[in-house]
């Protein structure tokens, strides 16, 4: 799978060759042959006023992921895609559906913390992992400049069948189960980029057999 970072509604997108992206985007795709360069193209990607989502082939990711790192805010969250008899928790959130997630506490591991905020976040309980899913990564504005935040998905698993109750306070109105065909036709179609990558690993054939 080809890792991206996401800002707003674009990414860069980084592959091993030149490739058709996942997503319906409008995009330049760059051969970044040294660090100028590839700073020259992060520096256009943060112009609010460019739509244009970017794809860079022949360049290490870590490299890449390491200059964010060093040039903005690093956060790093957790959260989990959950299954409960063939059907899946999301959460609705500021106007769109969501998976339950937040920033991971002081030394705390991912783990722990992919289910600590799947059970606050949605009185959720019994929660199993089954297995971890990629990283999801995205900018947003934070501060006086921008902060990159890694979140760590896993699959999970729960036989917990009581009420469930959506967090408020973070601004959660709705905890609901979804069919898979609900979450193809409700849930990937009001949701964020970084979502639509977790669901579509989530409900692929490798993940879904039991």
């Amino acid at each position: 799978m080809n890792k991206k970072i996401y800002f707003n509604n674009k990414f860069i997108e980084f592959a091993s060759s030149q490739t058709q992206s996942s997503q319906n985007q409008t995009i330049k795709i760059y051969d970044a042959k040294n660090k100028q360069t590839l700073k020259n193209i992060i520096y256009d990607f943060l112009d609010q006023n460019n739509s244009n989502s970017v794809q860079i082939f022949n360049y290490n990711f870590e490299q890449v992921f390491n200059y964010f790192k060093e040039s903005y805010s690093y956060i790093e969250a957790a959260g989990g895609f959950i299954e409960r008899d063939n059907h899946y928790l999301f959460i609705h959130r500021l106007g769109k559906w969501d998976l339950p997630k937040g920033k991971l506490e002081k030394k705390e591991t991912i783990e722990n913390g992919a289910k600590r905020e799947c059970e606050e976040e949605c009185a959720v309980k019994n929660l199993e992992i089954v297995k971890q899913l990629t990283s999801t990564y995205h900018i947003y504005p934070y501060k006086t400049g921008y902060a990159l935040k890694q979140t760590y998905w896993f699959y999970m698993k729960t036989n917990y069948a009581e009420k469930l109750i959506p967090q408020t306070e973070e601004n959660i109105d709705e905890v609901k189960w979804f069919s898979e065909k609900e979450v193809k036709t409700i849930a990937f179609n009001d949701t964020y980029l970084t979502i639509k990558d977790v669901i579509l690993e989530a409900i692929s054939p490798a993940n879904t057999q039991k």
